[in-house]
Protein backbone atom coordinates (compact mmCIF):
# COMPACT_ATOMS: atom_id res chain seq x y z
CA UNK A 1 0.00 0.00 0.00
CA UNK A 2 1.08 3.44 -0.90
CA UNK A 3 0.97 6.68 1.23
CA UNK A 4 1.10 10.45 0.20
CA UNK A 5 3.93 11.89 1.75
CA UNK A 6 3.12 15.36 3.61
CA UNK A 7 5.25 18.36 4.73
CA UNK A 8 2.98 19.56 7.80
CA UNK A 9 2.22 17.95 11.00
CA UNK A 10 -1.75 20.07 10.14
CA UNK A 11 -2.00 17.48 7.09
CA UNK A 12 -2.43 14.43 8.92
CA UNK A 13 -4.44 15.85 11.65
CA UNK A 14 -6.62 16.81 8.67
CA UNK A 15 -6.79 13.58 7.44
CA UNK A 16 -7.83 11.63 10.46
CA UNK A 17 -10.28 13.77 12.04
CA UNK A 18 -13.48 12.03 11.87
CA UNK A 19 -15.01 13.30 8.77
CA UNK A 20 -17.44 11.17 6.57
CA UNK A 21 -14.63 11.57 4.15
CA UNK A 22 -12.27 9.28 6.18
CA UNK A 23 -9.06 8.18 5.30
CA UNK A 24 -8.00 9.58 1.76
CA UNK A 25 -5.02 8.02 0.07
CA UNK A 26 -3.80 9.03 -3.56
CA UNK A 27 -6.23 8.24 -6.65
CA UNK A 28 -4.66 7.98 -10.06
CA UNK A 29 -4.78 10.73 -12.31
CA UNK A 30 -8.42 10.94 -14.26
CA UNK A 31 -7.96 10.23 -17.81
CA UNK A 32 -9.96 11.01 -20.87
CA UNK A 33 -13.64 9.75 -20.31
CA UNK A 34 -13.97 10.19 -24.38
CA UNK A 35 -11.26 7.26 -24.59
CA UNK A 36 -10.76 5.81 -21.09
CA UNK A 37 -13.50 4.32 -18.69
CA UNK A 38 -12.09 4.11 -15.10
CA UNK A 39 -13.31 1.51 -12.69
CA UNK A 40 -10.55 1.53 -10.43
CA UNK A 41 -12.74 2.38 -7.49
CA UNK A 42 -14.44 -0.71 -7.98
CA UNK A 43 -13.27 -4.32 -6.88
CA UNK A 44 -12.17 -6.38 -9.84
CA UNK A 45 -11.61 -10.01 -9.14
CA UNK A 46 -9.83 -12.64 -11.09
CA UNK A 47 -8.63 -16.22 -11.87
CA UNK A 48 -5.99 -16.97 -13.97
CA UNK A 49 -3.02 -19.01 -15.49
CA UNK A 50 0.06 -17.94 -16.11
CA UNK A 51 3.77 -18.91 -16.81
CA UNK A 52 6.49 -16.82 -15.78
CA UNK A 53 10.01 -17.48 -17.34
CA UNK A 54 14.04 -16.28 -17.82
CA UNK A 55 16.48 -17.07 -20.86
CA UNK A 56 19.81 -17.09 -20.81
CA UNK A 57 21.91 -17.20 -24.33
CA UNK A 58 25.10 -16.93 -25.75
CA UNK A 59 25.61 -15.51 -29.33
CA UNK A 60 28.72 -15.76 -30.96
CA UNK A 61 28.60 -13.61 -34.67
CA UNK A 62 30.79 -16.48 -36.36
CA UNK A 63 28.18 -19.10 -36.01
CA UNK A 64 24.72 -20.14 -37.24
CA UNK A 65 23.18 -21.17 -34.02
CA UNK A 66 23.40 -19.73 -30.66
CA UNK A 67 23.12 -21.22 -27.26
CA UNK A 68 19.87 -20.65 -25.69
CA UNK A 69 19.27 -21.68 -22.07
CA UNK A 70 15.96 -22.14 -20.61
CA UNK A 71 14.08 -23.34 -17.37
CA UNK A 72 11.44 -26.03 -16.96
CA UNK A 73 9.20 -23.56 -15.21
CA UNK A 74 5.42 -24.31 -14.15
CA UNK A 75 1.95 -23.19 -15.74
CA UNK A 76 0.36 -21.48 -13.03
CA UNK A 77 -3.39 -20.93 -11.55
CA UNK A 78 -4.58 -18.69 -9.07
CA UNK A 79 -6.83 -15.60 -7.84
CA UNK A 80 -6.03 -12.21 -7.66
CA UNK A 81 -7.60 -8.56 -7.04
CA UNK A 82 -7.22 -4.60 -8.10
CA UNK A 83 -8.92 -2.60 -5.87
CA UNK A 84 -8.41 1.22 -6.17
CA UNK A 85 -4.23 1.54 -5.44
CA UNK A 86 -3.67 -1.96 -4.31
CA UNK A 87 -3.65 -4.98 -6.72
CA UNK A 88 -2.66 -8.53 -5.32
CA UNK A 89 -2.33 -11.83 -7.19
CA UNK A 90 -1.47 -15.45 -5.94
CA UNK A 91 -0.80 -18.23 -7.97
CA UNK A 92 -0.22 -21.95 -7.96
CA UNK A 93 1.34 -24.76 -9.13
CA UNK A 94 -0.29 -27.82 -9.76
CA UNK A 95 2.18 -30.64 -10.60
CA UNK A 96 -0.92 -32.68 -12.44
CA UNK A 97 -0.10 -30.47 -15.34
CA UNK A 98 3.29 -30.15 -15.46
CA UNK A 99 4.89 -33.11 -15.39
CA UNK A 100 8.36 -32.38 -17.36
CA UNK A 101 10.61 -34.42 -15.72
CA UNK A 102 12.60 -34.64 -18.73
CA UNK A 103 13.44 -31.09 -19.35
CA UNK A 104 15.62 -31.40 -15.75
CA UNK A 105 14.35 -29.48 -11.91
CA UNK A 106 14.02 -26.10 -11.95
CA UNK A 107 14.07 -24.11 -8.45
CA UNK A 108 13.47 -20.42 -8.74
CA UNK A 109 11.98 -17.15 -6.98
CA UNK A 110 10.54 -15.03 -9.84
CA UNK A 111 9.07 -11.59 -8.61
CA UNK A 112 7.88 -9.53 -11.30
CA UNK A 113 5.99 -6.10 -10.25
CA UNK A 114 4.37 -3.72 -13.12
CA UNK A 115 3.31 -0.53 -11.57
CA UNK A 116 0.74 1.28 -14.35
CA UNK A 117 0.17 4.98 -13.70
CA UNK A 118 -1.34 7.29 -16.04
CA UNK A 119 1.69 8.15 -17.94
CA UNK A 120 4.23 6.89 -15.64
CA UNK A 121 5.33 3.13 -16.12
CA UNK A 122 7.27 0.89 -14.12
CA UNK A 123 8.44 -3.00 -14.33
CA UNK A 124 10.73 -4.35 -11.44
CA UNK A 125 11.97 -7.93 -11.93
CA UNK A 126 13.66 -10.06 -9.19
CA UNK A 127 14.83 -13.52 -10.21
CA UNK A 128 16.66 -16.41 -8.62
CA UNK A 129 16.04 -19.69 -11.31
CA UNK A 130 18.78 -22.56 -10.79
CA UNK A 131 18.51 -25.63 -13.43
CA UNK A 132 18.78 -25.05 -17.25
CA UNK A 133 18.14 -27.17 -20.07
CA UNK A 134 19.25 -26.60 -23.71
CA UNK A 135 15.96 -26.90 -26.45
CA UNK A 136 18.07 -27.45 -29.50
CA UNK A 137 20.40 -30.16 -28.02
CA UNK A 138 20.27 -31.92 -30.90
CA UNK A 139 21.14 -28.95 -33.38
CA UNK A 140 23.92 -27.72 -30.78
CA UNK A 141 25.71 -30.43 -29.58
CA UNK A 142 27.14 -33.99 -30.16
CA UNK A 143 24.13 -36.18 -28.19
CA UNK A 144 21.81 -37.81 -30.75
CA UNK A 145 19.95 -40.05 -28.24
CA UNK A 146 17.02 -37.18 -28.55
CA UNK A 147 17.63 -36.34 -25.01
CA UNK A 148 17.73 -32.76 -23.72
CA UNK A 149 20.92 -31.31 -22.60
CA UNK A 150 20.59 -30.37 -18.61
CA UNK A 151 22.38 -27.79 -16.74
CA UNK A 152 21.11 -28.59 -12.85
CA UNK A 153 23.79 -26.47 -11.85
CA UNK A 154 23.29 -23.37 -13.62
CA UNK A 155 21.92 -20.43 -11.79
CA UNK A 156 21.32 -16.92 -12.52
CA UNK A 157 20.02 -13.65 -10.22
CA UNK A 158 18.53 -10.94 -12.31
CA UNK A 159 17.78 -7.54 -10.66
CA UNK A 160 16.16 -5.41 -13.71
CA UNK A 161 14.45 -2.12 -13.37
CA UNK A 162 12.59 0.15 -16.17
CA UNK A 163 10.65 3.12 -15.99
CA UNK A 164 8.61 4.55 -19.25
CA UNK A 165 6.70 7.67 -19.58
CA UNK A 166 3.60 7.75 -22.13
CA UNK A 167 3.10 10.95 -24.10
CA UNK A 168 -0.63 10.58 -24.57
CA UNK A 169 -1.61 8.52 -20.76
CA UNK A 170 -4.69 10.31 -20.84
CA UNK A 171 -6.70 8.39 -24.18
CA UNK A 172 -3.93 5.24 -23.91
CA UNK A 173 -4.42 2.92 -21.48
CA UNK A 174 -2.73 -0.47 -20.58
CA UNK A 175 -4.71 -0.92 -17.33
CA UNK A 176 -7.46 -2.49 -19.50
CA UNK A 177 -5.30 -5.06 -20.94
CA UNK A 178 -3.19 -5.68 -17.93
CA UNK A 179 -5.44 -4.68 -14.66
CA UNK A 180 -8.59 -5.04 -15.75
CA UNK A 181 -9.53 -1.77 -14.03
CA UNK A 182 -10.20 0.34 -16.96
CA UNK A 183 -11.68 0.24 -20.76
CA UNK A 184 -10.13 1.20 -23.93
CA UNK A 185 -13.15 3.18 -25.28
CA UNK A 186 -12.29 4.75 -28.72
CA UNK A 187 -8.59 3.04 -30.38
CA UNK A 188 -5.69 5.23 -29.36
CA UNK A 189 -2.02 5.01 -28.87
CA UNK A 190 1.02 7.04 -27.24
CA UNK A 191 5.03 7.56 -28.21
CA UNK A 192 7.18 5.88 -25.23
CA UNK A 193 10.05 6.75 -23.62
CA UNK A 194 12.32 5.20 -21.17
CA UNK A 195 15.41 3.98 -19.69
CA UNK A 196 16.79 0.33 -17.97
CA UNK A 197 19.23 -1.01 -15.79
CA UNK A 198 19.95 -4.39 -15.11
CA UNK A 199 22.07 -6.67 -12.94
CA UNK A 200 22.65 -10.04 -13.55
CA UNK A 201 24.89 -13.05 -12.27
CA UNK A 202 25.46 -16.10 -13.61
CA UNK A 203 27.29 -19.03 -12.13
CA UNK A 204 27.89 -23.26 -12.86
CA UNK A 205 29.95 -25.62 -11.69
CA UNK A 206 31.37 -26.03 -15.05
CA UNK A 207 32.05 -24.33 -18.03
CA UNK A 208 28.42 -22.35 -19.63
CA UNK A 209 29.63 -23.41 -22.87
CA UNK A 210 27.88 -27.12 -22.94
CA UNK A 211 30.33 -29.99 -23.93
CA UNK A 212 30.48 -31.88 -26.60
CA UNK A 213 29.92 -28.42 -28.81
CA UNK A 214 29.24 -29.14 -32.54
CA UNK A 215 31.50 -25.87 -33.12
CA UNK A 216 35.49 -24.95 -32.63
CA UNK A 217 36.35 -21.52 -31.26
CA UNK A 218 32.93 -21.14 -30.34
CA UNK A 219 33.26 -17.94 -27.65
CA UNK A 220 36.88 -18.01 -28.66
CA UNK A 221 36.88 -21.36 -26.50
CA UNK A 222 37.00 -19.62 -23.19
CA UNK A 223 35.38 -21.73 -20.71
CA UNK A 224 34.10 -19.53 -18.31
CA UNK A 225 31.79 -20.53 -15.31
CA UNK A 226 30.98 -17.16 -13.77
CA UNK A 227 29.90 -14.00 -15.45
CA UNK A 228 28.55 -10.53 -13.77
CA UNK A 229 26.54 -8.11 -15.89
CA UNK A 230 25.66 -4.27 -15.23
CA UNK A 231 24.10 -2.71 -17.99
CA UNK A 232 21.88 0.63 -18.55
CA UNK A 233 20.80 2.27 -20.92
CA UNK A 234 17.40 4.44 -22.90
CA UNK A 235 14.58 2.98 -24.88
CA UNK A 236 12.03 4.67 -27.01
CA UNK A 237 8.53 3.00 -28.47
CA UNK A 238 5.13 2.93 -29.38
CA UNK A 239 2.10 1.31 -28.07
CA UNK A 240 -1.53 0.92 -29.32
CA UNK A 241 -5.02 0.06 -28.62
CA UNK A 242 -7.06 -1.24 -31.13
CA UNK A 243 -11.12 -1.43 -30.25
CA UNK A 244 -13.25 -3.21 -31.88
CA UNK A 245 -17.04 -3.52 -32.26
CA UNK A 246 -18.82 -5.65 -29.43
CA UNK A 247 -16.00 -4.69 -27.04
CA UNK A 248 -13.04 -6.72 -28.23
CA UNK A 249 -9.72 -5.26 -28.30
CA UNK A 250 -6.01 -5.79 -28.75
CA UNK A 251 -3.45 -3.75 -27.41
CA UNK A 252 0.81 -3.91 -28.31
CA UNK A 253 3.29 -1.64 -27.27
CA UNK A 254 7.47 -2.16 -28.29
CA UNK A 255 10.05 -0.31 -27.20
CA UNK A 256 13.98 -0.77 -28.46
CA UNK A 257 16.89 0.97 -27.24
CA UNK A 258 20.39 1.14 -26.44
CA UNK A 259 22.74 1.33 -23.51
CA UNK A 260 26.68 0.79 -22.51
CA UNK A 261 27.29 -2.77 -19.72
CA UNK A 262 30.34 -3.74 -17.63
CA UNK A 263 30.58 -7.59 -18.25
CA UNK A 264 33.12 -9.95 -15.88
CA UNK A 265 33.84 -13.56 -17.64
CA UNK A 266 35.79 -15.53 -14.89
CA UNK A 267 37.06 -19.25 -14.88
CA UNK A 268 36.48 -21.83 -12.15
CA UNK A 269 39.50 -21.92 -9.87
CA UNK A 270 41.57 -19.25 -11.52
CA UNK A 271 42.07 -15.51 -10.25
CA UNK A 272 42.40 -14.36 -13.91
CA UNK A 273 39.47 -13.06 -15.53
CA UNK A 274 38.58 -10.98 -18.40
CA UNK A 275 36.38 -7.78 -17.98
CA UNK A 276 35.38 -4.65 -19.95
CA UNK A 277 32.83 -2.31 -21.42
CA UNK A 278 30.45 -3.11 -23.76
CA UNK A 279 27.67 -1.95 -25.80
CA UNK A 280 23.83 -3.55 -25.04
CA UNK A 281 20.96 -3.55 -26.45
CA UNK A 282 17.32 -3.67 -24.94
CA UNK A 283 13.72 -3.98 -25.92
CA UNK A 284 10.44 -4.25 -24.00
CA UNK A 285 7.07 -6.38 -25.44
CA UNK A 286 3.31 -5.84 -24.50
CA UNK A 287 0.49 -7.41 -25.92
CA UNK A 288 -2.62 -8.37 -24.77
CA UNK A 289 -5.98 -8.68 -26.84
CA UNK A 290 -9.39 -10.49 -25.58
CA UNK A 291 -12.88 -8.92 -24.42
CA UNK A 292 -13.41 -6.09 -21.78
CA UNK A 293 -16.89 -4.88 -21.34
CA UNK A 294 -18.23 -2.83 -18.29
CA UNK A 295 -18.27 -5.98 -16.53
CA UNK A 296 -16.41 -8.37 -17.47
CA UNK A 297 -12.99 -9.03 -19.07
CA UNK A 298 -11.49 -12.27 -21.06
CA UNK A 299 -8.11 -12.40 -22.58
CA UNK A 300 -4.33 -13.02 -22.95
CA UNK A 301 -1.57 -10.98 -21.87
CA UNK A 302 2.30 -10.97 -22.07
CA UNK A 303 4.83 -8.34 -20.67
CA UNK A 304 9.10 -9.11 -21.05
CA UNK A 305 11.93 -7.55 -22.07
CA UNK A 306 15.39 -8.65 -22.98
CA UNK A 307 18.69 -6.93 -22.94
CA UNK A 308 21.81 -8.48 -25.37
CA UNK A 309 25.35 -7.01 -23.27
CA UNK A 310 28.46 -7.80 -25.52
CA UNK A 311 31.25 -9.42 -23.94
CA UNK A 312 35.11 -9.06 -23.92
CA UNK A 313 35.56 -11.30 -26.31
CA UNK A 314 34.73 -9.76 -29.86
CA UNK A 315 32.02 -10.40 -31.90
CA UNK A 316 29.95 -12.19 -28.60
CA UNK A 317 27.18 -11.17 -26.32
CA UNK A 318 25.04 -12.43 -23.64
CA UNK A 319 21.28 -12.54 -23.53
CA UNK A 320 18.66 -11.98 -20.65
CA UNK A 321 15.50 -11.79 -20.91
CA UNK A 322 12.31 -12.30 -18.81
CA UNK A 323 8.72 -12.70 -19.32
CA UNK A 324 4.90 -13.25 -17.95
CA UNK A 325 2.35 -14.72 -20.34
CA UNK A 326 -1.17 -14.86 -18.66
CA UNK A 327 -4.69 -15.65 -19.54
CA UNK A 328 -7.24 -14.04 -17.38
CA UNK A 329 -11.21 -14.17 -16.71
CA UNK A 330 -12.62 -11.03 -14.72
CA UNK A 331 -15.81 -9.10 -12.93
CA UNK A 332 -15.62 -5.92 -11.62
CA UNK A 333 -18.22 -5.56 -8.57
CA UNK A 334 -19.28 -2.23 -7.57
CA UNK A 335 -18.85 -1.49 -3.49
CA UNK A 336 -21.84 -0.17 -1.53
CA UNK A 337 -19.12 0.78 1.22
CA UNK A 338 -15.57 1.16 1.70
CA UNK A 339 -13.27 -1.70 2.53
CA UNK A 340 -12.33 -1.65 6.28
CA UNK A 341 -15.03 1.47 6.72
CA UNK A 342 -12.26 3.59 5.86
CA UNK A 343 -10.84 3.15 1.99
Amino acid sequence: MIFAPFAEAQSLNHIFQKKKKGLQLPSPEPPDKKYIADYHKEFTARIFGSRKTTTYGLHDKGFAQNVIYKPNTPFNVGVGFNYRIIGINLGFNLPIINDTKELGRTRFLDIQSHLYGRKLIFDVYLQFYKGFYLPNTTVLTNNNDGAHYIRPDLVTVNFGLSAQYLFNGKRFSFRGAFLQNEVQLKSAGSPIIGGTFNSVLIHSDSSVIPAQLRYDDFFNNVDYNSSKVISGGFHFGYGYTFVFPSNFFFTAAATLGVGVNHTTLRTRGSGDGMAGLGTDLNGTLRAGFGYNSRRYFAGVHYTGYATTSSTPIIYTSQQFGAGNIRISFAKRFTLKKKLLGFY
